[in-house]
């Protein structure tokens, strides 16, 4: 009995030290000491669990906008991307894990040569800098998920991340429109054509998960009706039509049966049609003011297109340099209806190509064009061993991409999660030899180095 009461003296005395001054700082500044909790578990999931680190990763991106902290340049996203690569990188000297590579990694990899090409050529570096990192983050993301997402429950647990925190920021904007009287949704993201992108990308991970996951039916359901409700409260056509690509291509390539077609059409028009019947008057003005300036917004996407043409002509293999399209605007775009205050080209590969040049282009085409034929092997490979769960998934993240890239079409997206992520889990669904290979890994090649000859 004195011997526990000795060692509980003990480790009073041996923990006083570090609770006083803890419970100070909780009582004086307590915002700083949840902060300090925060950044504790952040540093203990880098260190014991890097996939959860991750999933957390994945979960914040919706929110990106709602997270510019401390500073727009230096956020939270950024600060836990920064962080999660330095565990990644840790974990893989100490346990010398192997290396994951694809040819998606290898159109990447070219693409942020071109990136760094075209900002080192551009007339003013310094402009580039802040849009080359963004390139370099979201290449950086992509080479994590690839090294971190291992199986095809990781990639459902990453999809079931992404869905949810979707549908919260979705369920975030849906409120900014209807209570707060905000002129289209955007939840948590600045732009509300981002904010359309983001959710219309993942309704097709929605439905996977309503169709695969039985038990859940009534918490996916829920999602997708929030992810419709929020692409429509977005207002933003570009964002509609690559929704509208889905149905002549699941049908033509048979993909998905007309009957789940038919069935996605209904759900669409029914949360539509129950939007009108509690919101019609702030529908309706709201509707009436987008076709006011629909023939505007024509004339101006023309306009910035022809000019990401020109622009592209005078510097056809490097471009202008990243971030610099709004910068070199006034000299190329002609004839504008609405006058822009440095504007983006409204299409995905048009933006590259004025920005980044032809040799951008073409890695970010060829980045795509691989994680395609990634899925298209691991469909194919799971309708070869039986595996419907696996043939869903792998036409679900397929209909995900042609989102992506039939609204990219229309909208500057080539810094949101879609493209990079998608490109990553393709990579595991694939499931084959020749997408997965075994790199020597630094700290083995270091041992060979030094081994007698």
């Amino acid at each position: 009995m004195a011997g526990r009461l000795l060692d509980s003296r003990l480790a009073f005395l041996a923990a006083a030290p570090i609770a006083i001054p803890l419970g100070y700082v909780s009582a004086m500044w307590p915002l700083y000491a949840l902060a300090g909790v925060a950044v504790f578990i952040l540093l203990l999931l880098a260190v014991t669990r890097v996939e959860t680190l991750l999933l957390a990763l994945a979960a914040v991106l919706p929110w990106e906008g709602a997270l510019e902290y401390p500073t727009e340049s230096v956020s939270v996203v950024k600060i836990l991307g920064v962080v999660l690569f330095l565990a990644w990188l840790l974990r893989a000297l100490v346990r010398s894990e192997p290396l994951r590579v694809s040819p998606a990694l290898g159109w990447a990899a070219f693409f942020g040569l071109a990136v760094g090409l075209s900002m080192l050529f551009a007339p003013d570096p310094s402009d580039s800098l802040l849009d080359a990192l963004r390139y370099a983050l979201f290449i950086v993301f992509f080479f994590l998920v690839l090294q971190l997402t291992h199986t095809i429950e990781d990639v459902r647990k990453l999809i079931r991340v992404v869905v949810v925190s979707c549908t919260l920021a979705g369920a975030w904007g849906i409120y900014g429109f209807v209570a707060l009287d905000l002129e289209r949704a955007a939840g948590p993201i600045t732009d509300a054509n981002d904010f359309a992108y983001l959710m219309a990308c993942a309704l097709p991970l929605a439905c996977y998960l309503l169709v695969e996951e039985k038990r859940r039916r009534l918490l996916w359901g829920f999602c997708f009706v929030v992810l419709v409700g929020a692409t429509m409260a977005t207002l933003s056509r570009g964002a509609l039509v690559g929704l509208a690509a889905l149905a002549p291509w699941a049908i033509i390539t048979r993909r998905v049966p007309v009957t789940g077609v038919l069935l996605g059409l209904v759900a669409l028009v029914s949360v539509a049609a129950l939007a009108f019947a509690l919101w019609a008057p702030l529908l309706n003005d709201r509707l009436e003011r987008k076709n006011n300036i629909a023939s505007k917004n024509v004339g101006a996407r023309e306009a910035l297109w022809e000019g990401a043409v020109r622009m592209s002509v005078d510097r056809p293999l490097t471009g202008v340099g990243p971030g610099r399209f709004g910068i070199e605007s006034p000299a190329y775009v002609r004839n504008n209806p609405i006058d822009l205050h440095e504007p983006v080209v409204h299409n995905s590969y048009l933006h590259v190509l004025a920005e980044i040049g032809l040799l951008g282009l073409i890695g970010f085409v060829g980045f795509l064009a691989s994680s395609w034929r990634l899925l298209s092997r691991g469909r194919r490979r799971a309708i070869s061993i039986g595996d419907k769960d696996g043939q869903r998934l792998a036409t679900a993240m397929q209909a995900s991409l042609v989102v992506a890239i039939a609204a990219g079409a229309f909208l500057s997206e080539q810094f949101t999660t879609p493209f990079w992520m998608i490109g990553a889990l393709a990579t595991v669904v694939a499931g084959v030899p020749q997408a997965i290979r075994v790199v020597v890994p630094p700290r083995a090649a270091l041992r060979g180095a030094a081994a007698p000859v």
